[in-house]
This record gives C-alpha cells, sequence and structure tokens, in this order.
C-alpha cells in the first residue's frame, strides 16, 4: 500500500470515531464573512478569512442554548472581532452580561478588534468623542503634510505600489492621529486609516500573498480615510447609549497561553477559527497595513511577529523543538501524524512541510490543552477549519485539520460531539473527501 493510500485508510479511520455531519443547511455561508461587510461594526474593516457574524448565534441555536444571566465567551483567535462584537449583540439581545474575552497575536489584527469592541460598548458617547476630535486632526494633518516622513517598509517605499504622495498622506495621518489625547478615539481613527490603506495603493489581498495590480487607479488615502470615519460615525449613532467598557476586552496574546490571559474565568462557549495549516502567513497579508500604521520599527521586528505566530506556514523556519514528544500521550500524538509525515513527497519542499505538520499539531495541542483549563463544566468549544491539499500532481496529499484537530482534542481532555462539514472545497486536478471546511463541536469530557 502506498503512503497516499494509508494516509486516507487513515482519515477514515479517524472519522469513523465521531459523528459526521454532510453539508449542513446554511453552514457554507457561515464559514465564510458572509455579510460582514456591510453589518454595522464588523464592516469597518474587512477581513477575508472571517467567518459570519452570524455564524455564533447558528451555534448557540444548533445546541439549544440560551444565555442566562451572562454570556461568558472566549476567542483565543480573536482576528478582527467577529466573535466579540456578535457576543456583544446576543448579550444585548437576550439582555444578559457580556463576558467576553478575545486573544489576538497580530497586533494589527488585535487592534481591529479592539476598536469595534469599544465601540459596541460605547456607541454614541464614543461618537461625541470623535466628532470634537476632527477639527484638531484636521489642523494636525495639514501640519504633517508639511514633513517628510519616513517608513523603514519596503513595500510602501516601492513606487510600483504607493505612489510618494499616498504613501506621505498615509503617514501624515498616522502622525497626526497619534497627537489625538484620547485612547479609544486614537484606536478608532487607526482602524479607519487602516481599512484605507489597500484602495491608496496598487496591492490586493489574495490568498497568501499580496499581488500587484497595475491596472488600479489608487484613491487619494484622506479622501478614503473620511469616509472609513463617516461610515464609523454611522454605526457609533445607530447604538442606544453606552454599554459596560468592559464587557469585551481583546488582549495582545497567545492562544497557546489562553488560561493564562483567562485568569479565574470560566467560560461557557470557545469559538475561534484558528489559522489553518495552508501556509499562508498573516503576517505577511497584512503587513501593509501593520506599517502604515508603525507597529514595526524595522525588519527585525516583522519577522519576530512572524516566529511568535502558529506554525501554520514555512515563511520562517521556525525552531525545531516539539513538546508534544515529551507529554503523556506522545505515543498516541505520533501514532496520530506517522500517516501523514510518510506521505510528504522526499522534494526540496519536504523540510518545510514536515514543520507545518509537527509544528501546527504541537501548537494546536497547546491551545486545545489551555481552553480545556478554562471551559465550564456543561460548555462547549467550536472551532472552524479548513483542510488543505499540498504538493504537485502524484505527490498530493490533504491535511486534514479537521480530523487531526479533533483528535488532538480528544487526547487534552474533550469529546468530540459533532463534525459539521461546511463545504467542499475544489482545487484543479485534485478531488478528495477529504478536502473541505467544517465546523467542530467539542464538549469537556
Amino acid at each position: 500500500m502506498s503512503a497516499a493510500e494509508d494516509l486516507i485508510r487513515h482519515y477514515d479511520a479517524l472519522q469513523s470515531r465521531w459523528k459526521v455531519s454532510d453539508r449542513i443547511a446554511d453552514y457554507a455561508r457561515l464559514v465564510v464573512p458572509t455579510g460582514n461587510s456591510v453589518e454595522a461594526f464588523h464592516r469597518w474593516f474587512h477581513l477575508k478569512e472571517a467567518y459570519s457574524h452570524q455564524l455564533l448565534a447558528r451555534l448557540l441555536k444548533d445546541a439549544d442554548w440560551v444565555p442566562d444571566g451572562q454570556f461568558a465567551i472566549l476567542d483565543p483567535f480573536s482576528g478582527s472581532g467577529t466573535t466579540l462584537v456578535s457576543a456583544l449583540s446576543i448579550s444585548e439581545e437576550y439582555a444578559v452580561i457580556p463576558r467576553v474575552l478575545g486573544i489576538e497575536r497580530n497586533p494589527f489584527l488585535r487592534e481591529v478588534g479592539h476598536a469595534k469592541a469599544a465601540g459596541m460598548q460605547q456607541g454614541p458617547t464614543l461618537a461625541r468623542r470623535v466628532r470634537a476630535a476632527l477639527p484638531g486632526l484636521e489642523l494636525l494633518y495639514q501640519k504633517a503634510q508639511e514633513t517628510a516622513w519616513s517608513t523603514p517598509s519596503a513595500t510602501l517605499n516601492n513606487r510600483k505600489f504607493f505612489t510618494a504622495e499616498h504613501l506621505q498622506s498615509l503617514l501624515a495621518l498616522r502622525i497626526a492621529i497619534e497627537q489625538i489625547d484620547n485612547g479609544a478615539v486614537v484606536s478608532l481613527l487607526r482602524v479607519c486609516l487602516a481599512a484605507s490603506v489597500e484602495a491608496a495603493g496598487k496591492l490586493r489581498r489574495d490568498g497568501r500573498a499580496l499581488r500587484h495590480q497595475p491596472r488600479w487607479e489608487p484613491k487619494h488615502p484622506k479622501a478614503v480615510f473620511d469616509a472609513n470615519v463617516t461610515r464609523v460615525l454611522e454605526d457609533l449613532d445607530s447604538r442606544a447609549e453606552s454599554m459596560s467598557s468592559r464587557g469585551a476586552i481583546n488582549v495582545l496574546g497567545d492562544a497557546r497561553a489562553a488560561h493564562l490571559h483567562a485568569g479565574r474565568r470560566k467560560f461557557d462557549w470557545i469559538v475561534f477559527s484558528p489559522p489553518y495549516p495552508n501556509n499562508i502567513d498573516y503576517t505577511e497579508v497584512y503587513k501593509t497595513e501593520a506599517w502604515a500604521l508603525g507597529l514595526w520599527d524595522d525588519p527585525a521586528a516583522m519577522r519576530a511577529q512572524r516566529l511568535s505566530t502558529i506554525r501554520s506556514h514555512p515563511s520562517v523556519r521556525f525552531p525545531e523543538l516539539y513538546t508534544y514528544v515529551q507529554c503523556p500521550y506522545a505515543d498516541e500524538v505520533g501514532a496520530l501524524l506517522d500517516p501523514l509525515l510518510n506521505a510528504i513527497p522526499d522534494d526540496r519542499y519536504r523540510r518545510g512541510r514536515l514543520q507545518i505538520v509537527k509544528g501546527y499539531a504541537d501548537d494546536m495541542l497547546r491551545v486545545f490543552d489551555a481552553c480545556r483549563r478554562v471551559i465550564n463544566a456543561n460548555g462547549r468549544l467550536a472551532y472552524v477549519v479548513g483542510n488543505s491539499v499540498h504538493g504537485t500532481k502524484e505527490g498530493s496529499f490533504v491535511i486534514a485539520a479537521d480530523l487531526v484537530l479533533a483528535r488532538i482534542a480528544e487526547l487534552t481532555g474533550w469529546k468530540v460531539e459533532e463534525i459539521r462539514v461546511a463545504r467542499k472545497l475544489s482545487r484543479r486536478s485534485f478531488d478528495s473527501e477529504h478536502l473541505r471546511e467544517s465546523v467542530v463541536i467539542l464538549r469537556p469530557a
């Protein structure tokens, strides 16, 4: 039997352990950002890798779970804040107290989620503060335009991507915003600035890369920024007066240490979508926004950010350190991974692919262990993950992340309640029943 055939049998045996529901109605549109680009607060920055703002409510409905008294929820991969904002909305619907914690490793995305949550909670109060700051911001911007600002970003400095005028406008906006003496207003305006970057240049976020679009007609950053501010103010004005300002917080941190960020808090639900093991480096994909906001001082800081992320990509050479080899269930993890490791072709990409499989499993084992420590006895965990195909022609193989993570979760004290297959993924010249995107539901064992 070939290694590829052995891997398929391995996946089939894993899958037979659990309830698998295929193509549940509506889930295909919920694992992608359906409606987020037009929904208040969610629309402040479009994260194409996000799931829909409607997913959380659907998970509660399918579990026949109704918040009572308070709603405690954790998202250890909070991204642009979809879970945080959705949880705040649900808490209002059921008139319960929100206890929402988001954790995000990417400093730019963490700032987006933080601003959205602050906007939801402060509403018209924050709108008034923003409006009060705008005249001063305009003067600060005009003054900043008189100084030549620089950035260490090679991408922003590339005139194929950004004209000198547009780069100067972006940097002047950042300098002006940083001089405002109001943290919540600053955070919100920085998100408006970040949401202006793509439209101001000739780079488009496209899957795992930024692609040059020479035929694009970039818009002036200040015009896009002003439109973004108007949109944000509309959403803030649509709110009732302020909620508790501490109902939801979004911290810069590591999902692998979620229990440390949570402290003594326990959660009813843990909902997240981790990076998929599909070679996408989110530090790279959102680097122009991060550079525009001044989040890194030099390329070394950007590299350090990459090295701090989940090992789902080979963009940097991560240390060959795997904690699972010393854990009590090292043999079980080895049995889980060996058929996948054996299916990796012996070519120039082998080392990077071995690193993805072992590093991703190792990191996610730590995530599930940390989450298990902070779940309520009757709580649930739901994760959204897509499986990915690697290699070419005869050397192609699938990393069935939904199944691999489900088994890892079992080893760390979870019970797999159900695997809900949301949609089949298509790739040219490759087909497999395991090439799909799923929502997996766990309960404490």
